[in-house]
């Protein structure tokens, strides 16, 4: 789907469904029994073997959803280093990628440094439509940054709990690093990556 270049690439769409209940299964493995889709795909799964959200792509795009990013193209600007508005290279020099981050309650106290963020990277000619157009941006701390080492963290999404009708929601947006052992339950939307080696910028 062509998208107008001021349109952010990773924008979520007021018409994009994600899969329904019964789309979804138990899979029995080695190590228990895990969330699956009714009917796999490949590349359901992710190297790691997280199980990733489906979005139905819409004949009509809708309307721009700011606050919200459309998992797929956030995961593929996120494991390519791509610019979240463009999907081109994200903007590099010898300080690092180009980010920009602001401050949440679960910061670090080393904020900006070692930040876990969902936001992709960007190119050098969208940081001011990024810093416009978020709307999280408006009324928080927040900085640019030149990132030497963003280190891919982890998944994030919405947990399921298996009972005995089923797999049933239980928390939504729990963070799953990579280092530690993965829910069954998990259904990730978000890829996260951890900012080490942070300079903070004033101006490109």
């Amino acid at each position: 789907m062509t998208m107008p270049p001021a349109t952010p690439y990773v924008a979520a769409r007021s018409t994009d469904v994600g899969p329904r209940k019964a789309e979804l299964t138990v899979e029995f493995t080695a190590k228990g029994p895990r969330l699956a889709y009714t009917h796999p795909r490949p590349g359901d799964r992710d190297r790691h073997g997280n199980l990733w959200i489906r979005m139905q792509e819409p004949t009509e795009p809708g309307r721009i959803r700011y606050d919200s990013m459309h998992p797929a193209r956030q995961r593929t600007c996120m494991e390519q280093m791509l610019c979240q508005i463009c999907a081109q290279p994200a903007g590099r020099d010898k300080h690092g990628w180009l980010f920009i981050d602001w401050h949440r309650p679960d910061s670090p106290p080393t904020w900006p440094e070692k930040s876990i963020t969902a936001m992709p990277p960007l190119c050098t000619e969208h940081v001011e439509l990024s810093l416009r157009q978020c709307p999280f941006l408006r009324h928080t701390e927040h900085a640019l940054l030149r990132v030497r080492k963003p280190h891919l963290h982890g998944v994030s999404g919405t947990l399921y709990r298996l009972t005995e009708h089923g797999w049933h929601t239980s928390e939504n947006d729990a963070l799953t690093p990579y280092n530690k052992p993965q829910h069954p339950g998990m259904l990730a939307s978000r890829l996260h990556r951890q900012l080490r080696h942070v300079t903070v910028v004033e101006t490109l």
